[in-house]
């Protein structure tokens, strides 16, 4: 009985300190748990720490480092024991301290703040930066400061690069706009000294005219030269003679280099006729021009040559082919620069002097042309690149155009539709010097007017493209549907990108601005021969 009745309060308590101890190791149990998943947490956030390239570090009041990743002790060529506990400005210096302070103290009072900053590497040379401060808090007050700081070159880089290709488009606008009131200045201009030839035939005078013809195809040069090197353009193909491509840029690539460059143009005997895009092969050429001429800014050789070669390579045209080589004896590239010499937007040159996009539209014109540029360079020895074409055994068409030109005086009915009065009048008059009636209209609604009044009596229209109210193509759909078959020739000063955006698919001839007198005058010849031989449509 006593030893029952002394037990049992033995009991009791131990009962009591069991289910204590029990509470204690759940407790504890869970205590481990949450300290296990704060520790696996913690090793998450040093993962996401440590494995950004940027650079993350962060300090207290006294501008102490507590922590920074791999990357920051990277940079700062330490090790973390050597780093925490040091002040910022011993680490990067009074002066960058001073400048960055103020930024520091005002994240101590509470605003997260960035900023962009440029720092010049050892190894990577001058790069631009993205800081942020982030404050820490500690109940009402920060305690602390966490820096990101993150490189943002590249995204800089692209920036400029698209800003550069905007200016590209830009300039590309504006040079359409000025070609086509140029052209048609230029057009006046040949017009009316081609009249005074015919009127003063071997005299002084006709010779003064015929100089005037030839500068107005220098003009015309340097427009369809800026035109090439501004603007963006569709393959139009025809049948060109590479040596006359070559040798007429000769003088445009005279202006684009300096005097301290000697350019030297070599043509080969045999004729390199192949379908092509004359003013898209002027802009590749001129594209490996200017190039080279910033490779050589001391001055040097710029050596373009043409001839033929039967290239060997899976990804070479087949069979002969006509080849275009521009070499100079400039600075060079080394394997990585050509590794990625094609790259839109890649470029060696400083910000501002260069785009990236010389050699990579030139890559794409080559390509759509069938064929392949090809390249050879070395630090210090100069570059070379080779353009390969397939041959085509067609003749230039502009030279039976020149034949077509030299014939006698026309005749019909030719209704012309132009909106620029000079234009207008002077092709009037080389029409009608030429035998041909011609009745005229400044525009679509006009010309459309004139022709149900005239309906059975006009053999052609000639018209401008662009013009107020109703443009040439929706002009030559209305006149069609009067008189089907009713043969067209559209004039233009316009680039060939800007007729697509207006609907000049077809439906005629057509003929870029400048205009020659003899070229005209044999479009029209062709163009009213009864049984086909008709000028085939562009594009």
């Amino acid at each position: 009985m006593e030893y029952g009745m002394f037990s049992y309060p033995v009991h009791g308590e131990a009962r009591s300190l069991y289910q204590e101890l029990v509470l204690v190791n759940r407790t504890l149990e869970q205590k481990v748990q949450e300290l296990n998943r704060a520790q696996q947490r913690l090793m998450e956030y040093r993962k996401v720490f440590e494995c950004t390239g940027d650079l993350i570090y962060v300090f207290d009041r006294d501008y102490r480092y507590l922590m920074a990743n791999e990357a920051y002790l990277e940079c700062r060529r330490s090790r973390f024991p050597d780093l925490i506990g040091r002040t910022l400005p011993e680490v990067i210096g009074e002066e960058t301290f001073a400048r960055i302070k103020p930024q520091i103290d005002a994240c101590f009072a509470g605003n997260e703040l960035s900023y962009e900053d440029s720092h010049h590497y050892a190894d990577k040379g001058k790069r631009h930066l993205l800081v942020t401060f982030s404050p820490v808090f500690d109940g009402d007050r920060v305690e602390r400061v966490a820096c990101l700081i993150k490189d943002v070159s590249e995204r800089k880089l692209l920036e400029e690069q698209l800003r550069q290709s905007q200016k590209m488009e830009a300039v590309g606008t504006l040079a359409g706009g000025i070609a086509h009131d140029f052209n048609n200045i230029l057009t006046v201009i040949a017009g009316y000294a081609s009249l005074i030839q015919i009127n003063t035939e071997e005299s002084e005078t006709a010779a003064m005219a015929g100089e005037i013809m030839i500068s107005v195809e220098r003009a015309a040069e340097m427009t369809r030269s800026l035109l090439a090197f501004s603007r963006k353009q569709e393959v139009h193909l025809e049948t060109v003679d590479l040596n006359q491509v070559v040798a007429e840029l000769h003088k445009s690539l005279s202006r684009l280099i300096s005097e301290e460059i000697e350019l030297v143009v070599r043509v080969c005997g045999e004729e390199l006729c192949c379908l092509a895009d004359r003013g898209q092969l002027e802009q590749v050429l001129i594209n490996l021009a200017v190039n080279a001429r910033d490779a050589m800014p001391g001055g040097g050789v710029l050596d373009i040559s043409t001839g033929v070669a039967e290239p060997e390579g899976e990804d070479l045209p087949a069979g002969r082919c006509a080849v275009i080589t521009v070499s100079d004896n400039g600075t060079g590239m080394d394997k990585e620069v050509q590794e990625r010499v094609f790259e839109p937007f890649f470029t060696t040159k400083e910000v501002g002097k260069g785009t990236g996009l010389g050699l990579s539209s030139s890559y794409g014109i080559i390509k759509k042309h069938n064929g392949a540029i090809r390249m050879q360079s070395a630090p210090g020895a100069g570059t070379s690149f080779s353009i390969y074409l397939p041959l085509s055994g067609e003749r230039p068409c502009r030279e039976r155009g020149d034949a077509e030109g030299r014939c006698g005086a026309g005749s019909g009915t030719v209704l012309l539709v132009e909106d620029e009065e000079t234009v207008r009048n002077m092709t009037r008059l080389l029409l009608e010097r030429h035998g041909y009636r011609v009745l005229t209209a400044c525009n679509g609604q006009e010309a459309l007017e004139l022709f149900r009044q005239n309906l059975g009596s006009v053999q052609l229209l000639l018209s401008d493209v662009v013009m107020p109210r109703m443009n040439g193509r929706e002009l030559c759909e209305r006149v069609r549907q009067l008189a089907p078959g009713l043969p067209v020739i559209f004039m233009s000063g316009y680039p060939a990108d800007v007729m697509s955006e207006k609907g000049i698919g077809g439906g005629g001839a057509y003929l870029q601005k400048p205009v020659k007198p003899e070229e005209l005058l044999g479009a029209l010849r062709q163009a009213l021969i009864p049984a086909g031989g008709r000028l085939a449509p562009p594009g």
